[in-house]
C-alpha cells in the first residue's frame, strides 16, 4: 500500500531563515511518506543556492523598503516573499511510486508540483496554465518552482502569489545583473511580468507592506491545494492525505541547520 502524504499546514511562524532551515531538515531526514508543507515568510528575497546577490537584487532599493535577502539550499531563481505569497513544499523519497513515475530530470519533478498548483488556481476561477519553470496567467507569473534531488529523497517547492506586494517585488528583484560573469550567466533569474490571484480576481491592488489584505482568500486557497494533491492533481490517482505536525527529528535538524548555516550572514553573502 501506498503512504499516504503528510499535509503539514502552516504553522503561523513567519521567520524566513527557520522556515528555509525547516525545508532543508524535511528534505535530509525525508522516510517513507511524502510530505505536503505550507508555509509563509515575512518580507524579504530568497535566492536561488548558486546566485550571485549583487546581480539579482536592487540592494538600494531591498535596503530602502526594509527587506532582508537570504538563501535557500535549492538552485533556481530570486524571489520575494512577504505575508501574501504562499509557499508550498513536497518532499518525497526518489523510489515512491509517483516519482518514480515522473521520470528522470528536473522538468518532470517541477510538473509534481506545477500540475497540483495550476490545479488548485482553476479551482478558483482563474486560468493558470504551468510552464516550463512557474506558473503562469496569460504570460503573467504566479509562481516559480524550484527542487533539488538528494541520494534518496527529493524536495519540490513553489511560491504563490496571493496578495502580495508586487511594487516591492518588481523593485528589489531588479538587479543590475552582470554581464561578462559565466556564474551570473548560469544562474541569471528568469524575469517575467507578474500577477497574483487577488489581483486576476477582482483586479484589486495589492497591499503596500506586506501584510495580505484578504485572508479569507488565503484560507481558500490553502483548502484548494490541499484538495488538489488529494484529488490526485500532481499524478493519476488520488491521494490519501494525513494532517500532520513538524517532528521533533525534524525540528532537531532544522535547528542544526538554523545554528550552522542559516544564521550565518556569511551564507545568504555568498556572491
Amino acid at each position: 500500500m501506498v503512504a499516504p502524504f503528510r499535509f503539514i499546514a502552516d504553522d503561523g511562524r513567519h521567520e524566513p531563515r527557520h522556515n528555509l532551515a525547516v525545508d532543508e531538515a524535511l528534505a535530509r531526514t525525508a522516510g517513507a511518506e511524502p510530505a505536503v508543507r505550507l508555509w509563509r515568510n515575512d518580507r524579504c528575497v530568497v535566492v536561488g543556492r548558486f546566485q550571485l546577490v549583487r546581480a539579482e537584487v536592487d540592494l538600494g532599493a531591498a535596503d530602502r523598503l526594509g527587506v532582508p535577502v537570504y538563501r535557500r539550499f535549492t538552485g533556481g531563481g530570486a524571489v520575494y516573499h512577504d505575508a501574501g505569497n504562499l509557499n508550498v513544499s513536497l518532499v518525497a523519497p526518489r523510489d515512491h511510486p509517483h516519482i518514480e513515475g515522473l521520470g528522470s530530470g528536473f522538468q518532470g519533478l517541477y510538473g509534481a508540483m506545477l500540475e497540483p498548483l495550476a490545479a488548485a488556481v482553476r479551482a478558483l476561477g482563474i486560468a493558470a496554465e504551468p510552464a516550463r519553470r512557474g506558473l503562469f496567467v496569460a504570460g503573467r507569473k504566479l509562481g516559480g518552482i524550484a527542487a533539488w534531488v538528494g541520494a534518496r529523497s527529493v524536495l519540490v517547492h513553489a511560491t504563490l502569489l496571493i496578495d502580495a506586494d508586487l511594487a516591492a517585488l518588481e523593485r528589489v528583484l531588479a538587479g543590475p545583473g552582470e554581464p561578462g560573469s559565466r556564474r551570473w550567466q548560469l544562474t541569471k533569474s528568469e524575469r517575467a511580468p507578474v500577477t497574483s490571484i487577488a489581483r486576476e480576481l477582482d483586479g484589486s491592488p495589492a497591499p503596500a507592506g506586506g501584510s495580505p489584505r484578504r485572508p479569507d482568500l488565503h484560507a481558500s486557497v490553502d483548502r484548494a491545494v490541499l484538495h488538489s494533491f488529494m484529488a490526485g492533481g500532481c499524478g493519476a490517482t488520488e491521494h490519501p492525505v494525513r494532517r500532520d505536525g513538524l517532528r521533533a527529528a525534524e525540528l532537531a535538524v532544522a535547528a542544526d541547520l538554523f545554528r550552522n548555516r542559516y544564521s550565518e550572514p556569511a551564507w545568504h553573502a555568498l556572491g
